[in-house]
């Protein structure tokens, strides 16, 4: 428990750090937890020696998408290019399961681009859903849970904790939404953060088979008491790129 507080409270300031930042150093923010995921994405699945040229081409593709908006309808091909064309020219050979790898390596790239796109108001939105999500589908699962949602992906979470972090999402994210001003309360916004904290916990599942597939339990460490950064930005990087398109751009 001692490691879940000391964990959870790191989190929290970086996350603070990262509203109180200037633009540009939030933009690097961002890029460091992104390497951080590439670097356990490269580790769970057997491309620690491959790491530093994966990190590489993140890097090229973070940066163009974050600041070149026309480039962003095309990462998703170049990150396939890039990574094919590195394993084909450079090593020699394609890894084992390269389609699951290539794949997360997108979703992952698409995410955190779009976390660097966000302006602040939209990131703390960003926050206030999945946060609240995690919690209220912690809470209500533990005390109430009692049909197993998808025990082959994650055998913890629950029927009833998926409804109440939806439940609990749409309450805490529309007050902290109208609280910003980025909209007002409707049935519509209600019905829209109803979608994006589904979106959240689809994310966590995302997350959790692509752990299945790997064998792994945690992504990796780096957080006490809470595992790696994919474990804890899973949500976040399949929330983000939809708020962008709601109008969250910087």
């Amino acid at each position: 428990m001692r490691e879940r507080i000391i964990g959870a409270i790191l989190v929290v300031l970086y996350a603070i750090f990262m509203v109180a930042s200037p633009y540009n150093f939030y933009v690097s923010l961002v890029y460091l937890l992104g390497v951080g995921m590439v670097s356990e994405l490269c580790n769970f699945t057997g491309l620690k020696n491959s790491k530093t040229s994966v990190i590489v081409i993140f890097s090229i593709l973070f940066f163009a998408g974050v600041h070149v908006s026309s480039l962003s309808f095309l990462l998703p091909t170049a990150a396939m290019i890039f990574l094919f064309g590195y394993f084909v020219t450079i090593e020699g050979k394609v890894p084992d399961r390269f389609l699951a790898i290539a794949g997360f390596f997108i979703y992952l790239l698409i995410g955190t681009v779009a976390i660097g796109k966000l302006s602040k108001s939209y990131f703390v939105l960003l926050l206030s859903i999945v946060w609240s999500v995690d919690t209220f589908a912690y809470l209500v699962g533990k005390y109430f849970g009692k049909r197993k949602l998808i025990p082959e992906i994650s055998p913890k979470k629950t029927v009833e904790g998926a409804i109440g972090g939806a439940v609990g999402g749409v309450i805490v994210s529309s007050i902290i939404g109208e609280y910003l001003g980025i909209f007002e309360v409707s049935l519509l916004t209600a019905f829209s953060l109803f979608v994006l904290t589904l979106i959240s916990q689809i994310g966590d599942l995302i997350e959790s088979y692509i752990k299945r597939i790997f064998g792994i339990k945690d992504s990796g460490t780096i957080i006490p008491g809470h595992g790696g950064l994919l474990d804890r930005l899973d949500s976040s990087i399949s929330v983000a790129p939809f708020l962008v398109v709601f109008g969250g751009l910087q």
